[in-house]
């Protein structure tokens, strides 16, 4: 789940939140590494006659985690790991006295763990709460009480008003009102609701009034059948110094060979002891989690959280990136987009007059966005008599005229004559747009244009994505039209669009993209975008979408805005690149010591500070990130990347349903150009 304090307050408290996630108890993990390396320090100077027993006992116990874990591994795998070079690094250095070197080996040593565990999120993640627990009004056997949602039983009815999340799936038993089930089923997703209309758990009632009874609670309901999907992602748990781990372990018996060569050949125990140093895993497991919490830090405080470093490794793979279109790329709510007029007699305000006044008291998205677009121009409204509604159209008499504003298809039903190839040519077909005509008393005035608007943002993060060398997708659940459109207006590429795709086909696209790209990003923010950010390599939400949005991400943009997806996956890329550079030069002095141990005859505390050296200008460079400055987002200078005179002239090829059979089929799901 999210953490209570963001943004800066995230960073701030990223390491004492990660310590209570591990239990990491650092008391108890360093007192007897820097007991050993303190006494290792002091037995010099007093010369006393029983330092050296003392210091050796408690660099014994220093070490023992280290031995234990050497023994544990062999006796588990049957194969040794790097823990083993380290164990006998430290055993041979103590039996011959040379008390500091490694006590200060186990100390950094046991630094890299500490820092590796700090990294490493487990993945696991709390169930979300499939009921949250608000408070709904309830009639239960006749009487009404106040309850907790988790308190709420079948057949209860709930009393909800705008603003109320229904809690369960039901059946409305008594008022009507505007449900916004976007979060659910995806798409552009306001519908009316009236008696014995079923509701689902999640959905938001926007106006009106209803009387819900509770069918399906809890697990049972719509919504966290849905969400069982998520449980089945394969979570792993990810330290990055084990990279170089696996290497180093693979080395183990060659550097063991090399060793007993080296003695038999000089019979020097110093020079023989050399080639045990070949060990990356503790210069790499110091360096390499710094750049990573470096980025996390720096991120949260330019409000972009990052899970975890697994999820920062990934983001900096993504070379696509597919997106959800309503709500992500375009806003949720219906907006008027133009208002023509037919007649010239007639003027725009007036055609609103009678078009907004005749849905004022209806319950539908095209209404409450029409009446908000002329109570806008300022234009006054008069109150109505809804004689019918529906989702095509709405018949009313104002100011005892009949006023109907329906679509095409309507009016003809009806026997309203309209310009059938006004209709078939006008422009707003192609420009994502919708068309209600607009008749009084059978003749028609006009018509009026309405669509989702796009985000402000969505072009210029299209067009960054692209000069990143990142892959553009749109994989909606919306009509082929509307997808079609928003896609080419903000420059995704023919065969990158696919519509009317259900959260299962959303999966199967995913799959099959994967095959072309190394890591994939998905962005969504309802829960029907859930059983895809599951399958994606990087989900990425915002901090207001739907709460199994927000807790399946392993990216939330906490400002709710699309350009940090692009500087997120820049930081991402830079603490990759970081982390690389300090595999680099640790590797480099790590090979240096053993070179200079075998052949120079090096210096055993020379060697740990030429090794631990290298460990510690690594750090410093990996924290480089810390310092950087705050975040830039490219000036948004336009809302499109091509305009809609562009788009009106392209011949569009008819062709037939445009959706995922596209791909899953092996065709293009995007209507391309003739």
């Amino acid at each position: 789940m999210l953490p209570r304090r963001q943004s800066g307050a995230a960073s701030a408290a990223w390491g004492e939140t990660a310590a209570a996630q591990h239990r990491i108890d650092y008391g108890e993990r360093f007192k007897y590494p820097v007991l050993a390396l303190g006494a290792s320090v002091a037995a010099t100077p007093l010369e006393l006659p029983f330092a050296p027993a003392v210091v050796g006992i408690v660099l014994a116990r220093a070490a023992f985690p280290l031995w234990k874990r050497t023994l544990a591994n062999l006796k588990k795998t049957g194969r040794p790991n790097a823990d083993l070079l380290d164990s006998l690094w430290v055993l041979v250095h103590g039996a011959t006295g040379e008390m500091f070197a490694p006590a200060l080996a186990i100390c950094l040593t046991e630094t890299a763990r500490v820092l590796r565990d700090l990294t490493a999120i487990t993945g696991e993640r709390r169930k979300p709460d499939m009921v949250p627990n608000r408070q709904y009004w309830i009639e239960r056997k006749g009487r009404r009480r106040l309850v907790l949602a988790k308190d709420l039983r079948k057949d209860d009815h709930v009393f909800l008003g705008p603003g109320d999340r229904v809690p369960g799936d039901g059946v409305v038993v008594g008022g009507d009102g505007l449900i916004d089930e976007h979060d659910l089923l995806g798409g552009a997703k306001l519908v009316p609701r009236t008696a014995l209309d079923e509701v689902y758990a999640a959905s938001l009632l926007t106006q009106g009034r209803l009387v819900v009874e509770m069918r399906r609670l809890g697990a049972e309901t719509r919504m966290a059948q849905m969400a069982e999907t998520v449980k089945e992602r394969p979570w792993k748990e990810t330290r990055i110094s084990n990279y170089m781990e696996e290497i180093g372990n693979q080395a183990v018996m060659p550097a063991i060979g090399a060793s007993a060569l080296v003695f038999a050949v000089t019979a020097s125990l110093p020079r023989a002891v050399a080639p045990l140093q070949l060990d990356f895993a503790q210069g790499i497991g110091v360096s390499a989690p710094v750049p990573v919490l470096a980025s996390l830090h720096h991120a949260a405080q330019n409000r972009i959280l990052v899970r975890s470093g697994h999820a920062l490794e990934q983001l900096a793979k993504v070379d696509a990136v597919v997106f959800d279109k309503t709500g992500t790329l375009t806003e949720r709510g219906v907006e008027v987009g133009s208002v023509e007029t037919s007649l010239s007699s007639v003027s725009e305000d007036e055609l609103l007059y009678w078009a907004a006044s005749a849905n004022r008291y209806v319950l539908r998205p095209f209404s409450a966005a029409l009446v908000a677009y002329a109570e806008g121009r300022c234009v006054a409204l008069t109150a109505s008599d809804p004689l019918d509604y529906s989702d095509s159209a709405v018949v009313s008499h104002v100011d005892g005229r009949e006023i109907v504003v329906g679509t095409f298809q309507f009016l003809e039903s009806r026997g309203i004559p309209v310009d059938a190839e006004y209709h078939r040519r006008h422009d707003g077909v192609i420009l994502n747009r919708s068309i209600r005509y607009v008749a009084r008393d059978r003749e028609v005035l006009g018509a009026i244009f309405f669509s989702n608007a796009l985000r402000r943002e969505s072009a210029v993060t299209i067009e960054t994505l692209r000069r990143m060398g990142i892959s553009c997708y749109l994989l909606t659940g919306d009509t082929s039209k509307s997808a079609n459109a928003v896609a080419y207006k903000l420059g995704i590429r023919p065969g990158c669009t696919f519509a009317e795709a259900s959260p299962e086909h959303k999966v199967e696209v995913l799959s099959r993209l994967r095959r072309k790209h190394r890591a994939i990003a998905y962005v969504g923010d309802g829960i029907n975008d859930a059983p895809a950010m599951s399958h994606a390599d990087v989900a990425v939400s915002f901090q207001q979408a739907t709460d199994l949005a927000r807790e399946t991400a392993d990216v939330v943009l906490l400002d709710d805005g699309l350009q940090g997806l692009c500087y997120g996956i820049e930081t991402a890329r830079e603490a990759m690149r970081l982390v690389h550079q300090n595999i680099v030069a640790v590797t480099a002095a790590n090979i240096a010591v053993v070179a200079g141990g075998v052949f120079f005859n090096l210096s055993t505390v020379s060697a740990v500070v030429v090794n631990n050296g290298a460990a510690l200008l690594a750090c410093l460079n990996g924290m480089r990130p810390l310092y950087a400055g705050e975040r830039r987002d490219p000036e948004i200078q336009r809302t499109t990347l091509r305009d809609d005179e562009s788009l009106l002239g392209i011949p569009w090829r008819k062709r037939g349903r445009a959706g995922v059979d596209g791909i899953l089929g092996g065709h293009s799901g995007h209507a391309e150009p003739a």
